[in-house]
């Protein structure tokens, strides 16, 4: 995982006609001090100027090389002995995410079926809704026994985790988890980029009926501050009337492997509470 304590911001010259700003920002992050943040910041920013130069298209893939995620560190999950095993971070649309490194989650997107697809129904082609994939879900258990899993329903399909081990640098194993339980593409970039399984706990804020937080984080000024503060409790009070997931299989009969139980009852208490209506 790769969160950090201290961030500084940094600017840089654009062409305003290219880029719609005549500067752009970036961020540097440090875990040791506010002044190596700043200097990483400066370094980064260097970075920024070159890749600036080259144009549009080479700054739509500058973030993924940041380095670190940049959200609020809100909490961190932790077993009887101390040890780390996941950390919940805010993420840049205020919603609160899991991030752990070795415990196995999968979200699994079911889109609206287009005329297209329909028509191919016609010929026989499955309709690939959320019970196509639980059932897919349960054939994969059945031929590979050595997994235990839980599904949980989300409100854009389904999310999948491996209950009964972990997976600690086991990326052959992990890969073909991601491609035969059909997880989501831009997921599975997502968990390789910021070395993490990721899972949402808490709605969408436009779902709930709320607008996305105007101040990102990190904020510094009391105005950004104050105005943050203001979201989240508006957030927070949408957001009792609805869950992130609940639980509708779970396939195979081991015991949950410690870590993912840990990790399992902070998940639960966050997505599994609310009114009845996902979001």
């Amino acid at each position: 995982m790769k969160f950090a304590k201290y961030w500084s911001e940094a600017s840089v010259p654009a062409d305003e006609k290219i880029f719609g700003a005549n500067t752009l920002s970036t961020w540097g992050a440090s875990n040791e001090s506010q002044q190596q943040a700043g200097v990483n910041a400066m370094e980064r920013a260097a970075k920024l100027a070159q890749i600036v130069s080259r144009g549009l298209e080479a700054l739509r893939e500058y973030e993924y090389w940041n380095g670190y995620i940049r959200e609020e560190v809100i909490d961190e999950i932790k077993d009887a002995d101390g040890r780390m095993l996941a950390v919940l971070t805010r993420n840049n649309y205020g919603a609160i995410v899991l991030n752990a490194p070795s415990v196995f989650f999968g979200d699994i997107d079911v889109t609206e079926a287009t005329f297209f697809s329909k028509l191919l129904q016609l010929f026989g082609k499955p309709k690939k809704d959320k019970a196509y994939h639980i059932a897919n879900i349960e054939q994969f258990q059945k031929q590979n026994l050595q997994y235990t899993i839980k599904v949980y329903e989300t409100f854009a399909g389904l999310r999948v985790v491996i209950v009964n081990r972990i997976f600690e640098q086991d990326y052959a194993a992990v890969n073909s988890l991601f491609a035969s339980l059909g997880v989501d593409p831009l997921y599975v970039t997502l968990c390789k980029v910021q070395s993490c399984y990721r899972a949402r706990l808490t709605p969408k804020p436009w779902r709930i009926g709320v607008d996305r937080p105007v101040f990102r984080f990190p904020r510094h000024e009391q105005y950004e501050l104050d105005g943050f503060s203001e979201w989240l409790a508006d957030y927070e009070l949408a957001a009792k009337s609805y869950r992130t997931v609940k639980v509708v299989a779970a396939f195979g009969s081991d015991a949950a492997h410690p870590d993912v139980a840990r990790v399992l009852e902070v998940h639960d208490q966050y997505a599994g509470v609310g009114g009845e209506a996902l979001a």
